[in-house]
């Protein structure tokens, strides 16, 4: 854990190396949002800050961590007595970790290697920095997981590894490539319809996936964790990776440099560089795969029905956000089709809500009480069938007139992106708009994307599909838009030390109709949750507006009633889920 004398430690190192500045990197080497525990703990040793990404810069006489609007407020509290300096990178004249080190032209730099891609290292190379691959981790005290990976039923995917196989063999083909190395954990996993246990939240495990009609397919993993037969795949050590390059190191190999680490990169004579095949397969669901999402995200909507009729009940109880988030794990986990949460539940109350990733612990939460306005929950489930992620914000306390019109304007942006048609073509960044254009006639806007990718079974987060009205290269999201492909929308509005509101469904992109002027698509929303409308200020809502949220109440209804048996949970869906009018609220 991080102490101050640690910095001094690493300053030690960088001195006697000669170094100007030492990066450390939150991931790991395959390019994972989330790492495992072993590849955290080096960041946890250098600085205070627990949020899930940013980098840390250490100079000889300053530190810096560089992190996004999601977590601002949460670093500038968990920094506030080090002396690690907070960079608000997307706010004014804030710059990124690379475009500082460029700028203030931090060389020679030390970096491990192994934690940058291949191009964040060009990028240092081509504008001067010098580039000394070091590892300054101090001991590791965690070890990388043992835990057995398993096998998921062929029957819950449109294709068998086999024919995912030979369809990525194909395209390489095009790409005049012999051979594909696979370094990103969750494309491994969808090739091979495998899952694992390496990184919490993620059912994912550390491995390398080489695929070659020629060479054959190839597998690096520790042998220790898997104990079935993969047909036609060679099992190697994870670590024998390297001794694999070597002896095929002249084989035209497609790389995708934005992910693969530097190291690996490397040792490849013959690179070849592309996206890998699985990066936009993976992204478009098969009929089977959306069937099965459709019907998890009717499970997952029952359980935060009774989440939200336990809130109702017990507010009186001062419960606090960590017991609530946990009762509802005990929702979800009432399906035996769970396997996991797909990331740490979001519950915040008041204040806390205004930071984007706030989450609770046992140790460190608030009391939920009808004093506060309310409290958002974001959360999700991994399930045999589908990965989900919802937040609703529920309103717990007596809302002032500012906070009506936040929560109005944050509904508004939902509705309007879900009711987008668009023209084959047309990408994230092309229709975000859609979104903010409410909030910002207002002059408000949201710290992050409007909504990123779902996988199935997999991350939560995933690419090459997400709405955001400026281009993040980092995030590789901004490929046009196709069916088949599920996104979320969670539009919001964070004010500090006041509340935050967001509110989001999942939307899957269907054939709209087509005409002389082209191919249009539009979207269909998969996520079957009432929306909250007692802080609504319905004067801000047109007749199409209103429609809309009746209807989807509708689809709700008709979603869960015909899987829930309790005639009580059935009655408070009835009226979670009644149509609203322009002058009040039907009950």
């Amino acid at each position: 854990m991080f102490k101050k004398e640690n910095l001094d430690l690493i300053r030690e190192k960088i001195k006697k190396d000669h170094l100007k500045g030492y990066l450390i990197v939150t991931g790991d080497p395959h390019a994972s949002e989330y790492a495992g525990e072993y590849f955290l703990e080096e960041r946890k040793n250098a600085c205070p800050f627990s949020g899930s990404a940013g980098q840390v810069l250490i100079t000889l006489n300053h530190a810096y961590l560089f992190c996004d609007g999601r977590y601002w407020l949460q670093a500038e509290k968990e920094l506030a007595s080090s002396s690690i300096d907070v960079m608000r990178v997307g706010d004014k004249d804030v710059l990124n970790f690379d475009e500082f080190i460029n700028e203030n032209h931090i060389t020679p730099l030390g970096i491990n290697t192994l934690m940058i891609s291949e191009n964040t290292f060009n990028k240092f190379i081509n504008n001067g920095i010098e580039i000394k691959n070091v590892d300054y981790s101090l001991v590791h005290e965690k070890k990388l997981s043992k835990e057995k990976i398993y096998k998921i039923d062929e029957k819950l995917f449109s294709l068998s590894y086999l024919e995912k196989i030979n369809q990525i063999e194909e395209k390489l083909k095009k790409n005049h490539a012999e051979a594909n190395l696979v370094t990103t954990l969750d494309d491994i996993a969808w090739i091979l319809n495998i899952r694992g246990n390496d990184i919490p939240c993620n059912p994912v495990f550390y491995s390398y996936l080489y695929i070659s009609e020629k060479y054959g397919t190839h597998l690096f993993i520790d042998k220790d964790k898997i104990d079935f037969v993969i047909k036609n795949v060679v099992i190697h050590d994870y670590n024998e990776i390297y001794s694999f390059i070597n002896e095929h190191k002249d084989v035209p190999t497609l790389l995708d440099p934005s992910k693969v680490n530097a190291l690996i990169y490397s040792l490849f004579n013959k690179p070849i560089n592309g996206r890998n095949p699985s990066y936009l397969m993976k992204a478009i669901k098969g009929d089977v795969e959306i069937e099965n999402t459709k019907k998890i995200q009717a499970i997952d909507g029952i359980a935060l029905l009774k989440f939200n009729k336990f809130l109702e009940e017990n507010i009186s109880n001062n419960l606090n956000e960590y017991e609530y988030s946990e009762k509802l794990k005990e929702f979800r986990y009432e399906s035996d089709k769970l396997i996991e949460l797909s990331f740490n539940t979001i519950a915040a109350v008041g204040k806390n809500a205004a930071e984007m990733h706030y989450s609770p612990t046992k140790q460190n939460n608030s009391i939920v009480s009808n004093n506060e306005i309310e409290l958002l929950v974001d959360s999700g489930g991994q399930y045999y069938g589908g990965t989900t992620d919802t937040t609703r914000t529920f309103l717990i306390g007596e809302p002032t007139q500012e906070y009506k019109i936040d929560y109005t304007l944050t509904l508004k942006s939902l509705i309007n992106l879900s009711r987008t048609i668009f023209l084959d073509g047309s990408t994230g960044q092309t229709i975000d708009i859609r979104a903010r254009e409410f909030m910002w006639e207002r002059g408000l806007d949201y710290k992050c994307g409007t909504g990123h990718g779902v996988s199935y079974m997999l991350n939560v987060h995933e690419g090459p599909n997400g709405f955001r009205y400026k281009k993040v290269p980092e995030r590789d999201d901004q490929d046009k838009i196709v069916p088949g492909m599920i996104t979320t929308i969670e539009p919001g509005v964070y004010k500090a030390n006041k509340y935050g509101i967001r509110i989001e469904n999942n939307l899957l992109c269907v054939n709209a109709f087509e005409n002389e002027n082209g191919t249009f698509y539009k979207f269909e929303t998969i996520t079957y949750v009432p929306i909250g409308v007692e802080a609504l200020d319905l004067s801000l809502l047109n007749d199409e507006e209103i429609e809309w949220l009746n209807n989807y109440h509708q689809l709700v209804y008709d979603k869960l009633s015909i899987l829930i048996k309790d005639q009580e949970l059935l009655s408070y869906l009835k009226l979670k889920t009644k149509r609203i009018s322009k002058k009040l609220i039907i009950l």
